[in-house]
């Protein structure tokens, strides 16, 4: 009889997070606006995809070591892309006005 092989924990959470990646991927493709913190959401995205595609490459032994280095350098590049991305949106609405604007004062008094 023959076995069905059967999928680690990894894989399969890379499958899972590849859909996720290219979901977030597609909304950006399709939207009129992007918004920077859609922006750094899908990088962000794509940075768990490529570090759980490393930890599945290392548990089956898939990949050459250089190319998981490869992949986990790209999982790192897009993770600090991504997070650079929302710390720089942090503090600002998305109406684009910075905080600072709402604690302008008049000083002149009628």
């Amino acid at each position: 009889m023959a076995t069905m092989a059967t999928l680690s924990p990894a894989v399969l959470l890379a499958g899972f997070c590849a859909v996720l990646a290219a979901v977030a991927i597609g909304r950006l493709v399709a939207a009129d606006r992007r918004d920077p913190v859609d922006i750094g959401t899908a990088l962000l995205t794509v940075s768990i995809t490529f570090g759980v595609v490393v930890w599945a490459t290392v548990e089956e032994s898939w990949l050459t070591w250089s190319t998981r280095g490869i992949v986990a350098v790209l999982a790192v590049a897009t993770g600090v892309a991504g997070l650079g991305i929302l710390a720089g949106r942090w503090y600002r609405p998305l109406g684009g006005r910075s905080r600072e604007d709402d604690f302008e004062t008049n000083d002149e008094r009628s």
